[in-house]
């Protein structure tokens, strides 16, 4: 098992745990009187976790058929968990504070969307790159 298997694996391990761990609050909030409705945020930060999670566990095939060096293999599997990280944290600081939507309340969370946004990029294109030279 080659070092970028283990950073995506883990990764999508603590990125599957953290958007697990999410629903304890959203059946927390479900129950009280009334059934109120799951917060926006909190819903896409609990989804979205365990789809990147998700993701990350599926991109080890990736990595594994790429030919590029184990240098820019370990900077794209970098790059990809940072970006879950980003995105989760965005999220959930919109859903602790409040946010209806990040974009139409300008939600000050936009850069770490930006920083989620292009670390998936380059890290997705190293990726295919190494991907397409081994073809």
């Amino acid at each position: 098992m080659t070092a970028t298997d283990k950073i995506l694996i883990i990764g999508g391990l603590l990125t599957l745990t953290y958007g697990a761990l999410l629903g304890y609050p959203m059946i927390a909030l479900r129950m009280r009187e009334g059934n109120p409705p799951t917060p926006r945020y909190l819903t896409v930060t609990h989804v979205g976790s365990v789809i990147q999670g998700v993701i990350l566990f599926g991109l080890v095939w990736a990595a594994r058929l790429s030919d590029l060096s184990s240098g820019w293999n370990i900077t794209a599997a970098w790059l990809v968990v940072a970006s879950g990280i980003f995105i989760a944290a965005k999220d959930t600081i919109n859903w602790l504070t409040g946010v209806g939507d990040e974009f139409a309340d300008k939600a000050r969370t936009a850069p770490l969307g930006l920083a989620g946004a292009v670390t998936m990029t380059v890290g997705l294109v190293i990726f295919i790159v190494g991907d397409l030279a081994a073809l």
